[in-house]
């Protein structure tokens, strides 16, 4: 792998940084290719998306110093000189960019289900990219089994890009009326608490060490409460589909159970008409 894309210096430049990078500006051309569809002006929209960004990059780094406060203490400088001293929340990123998008979108007016809709599914180009880009740079290795390692950021990466492909299509869907504004939202929680908090489990012992159980318990949290909203959203749905399971089964039973009742009867006639003939042969 590899984790340090250049040197100038003392100056380190770390890929997973570049990837970063990538990632916003990719993130960027998303909202461009949906903001200009729609009725919101599009410099307030790269406006409320700018500092979102902002604030999910500070309380990320806010968050990931405080998780790990032995190391980072009430040293400032720690947390500023993110070259020297690397890492991120991506509960904190989480955090600061939906929270930034609220309150500003509250502010400026603006529906926020409405509004949001339009701008997550650049949240997964930008989670994919930058897990790839952790896959990269190597800082998340899997367990091993036999010969083969698992590429945890990888299966990450493929799983929110398949998540991104999925939100686009569910945002053309809202934009047809065919569901309600919001589901992106929770389908972005759902997706990305999964491959935070299941996949972990494939990660090697070594890099899990500096995880944080805080994290671990936050993402399972948001992993249930995404689950249930779905079951409540799609209730008549899984409703009618389980009436209609119970009613094909129940009809195959009593086929069954009918199928066997005209064999024992068939079988109970053969056996009384035998009886009958012999009871015949032996009066004569």
């Amino acid at each position: 792998m590899l984790p340090l894309f250049a040197q100038l210096g003392s100056f380190f430049i770390y890929t997973y940084g570049v990837f970063l990078v990538l990632a916003f500006f990719w993130a960027c051309f998303f909202v461009w290719k949906h903001i200009r569809i729609s009725k919101f002006p599009e410099e307030m929209a790269f406006d409320i998306v700018f500092i979102s960004f902002g604030f999910s990059l500070l309380i990320g780094r806010i968050l990931y110093g405080l998780l790990h406060f032995d190391e980072f203490g009430f040293n400032l400088i720690k947390y500023v000189l993110a070259n020297g001293y690397p890492g991120i929340s991506p509960l904190g990123m989480i955090i600061g960019a939906v929270g930034a998008l609220f309150f500003l979108c509250q502010k400026n007016k603006i529906k926020f289900d409405e509004f949001s809709d339009y701008i997550i599914p650049s949240f997964f180009v930008f989670a994919s990219i930058a897990e790839l880009g952790a896959f990269v740079a190597g800082i998340e290795p899997g367990i091993m089994f036999k010969w083969f390692r698992h590429p945890v950021a990888l299966y990450k990466a493929i799983l929110l890009g398949v998540g991104a492909y999925v939100s686009i299509r569910l945002f053309y869907s809202i934009r047809k009326e065919k569901i309600d504004k919001g589901i992106i939202l929770f389908f972005f929680f759902f997706l990305f608490s999964f491959t935070s908090f299941a996949l972990n489990f494939l990660k090697d012992k070594r890099a899990a060490i500096g995880d944080s159980p805080v994290e671990s318990g936050a993402f399972l949290i948001l992993l249930l409460t995404s689950c249930f909203y779905f079951v409540y959203y799609f209730r008549v749905f899984i409703g009618s589909g389980l009436i209609r399971f119970i009613n094909l089964h129940t009809n195959y039973v009593k086929t069954i159970v009918k199928n066997i009742s005209s064999k024992t009867e068939k079988h109970n006639r053969g056996g009384a008409e035998k009886a009958h003939s012999a009871d015949s042969k032996s009066k004569n």
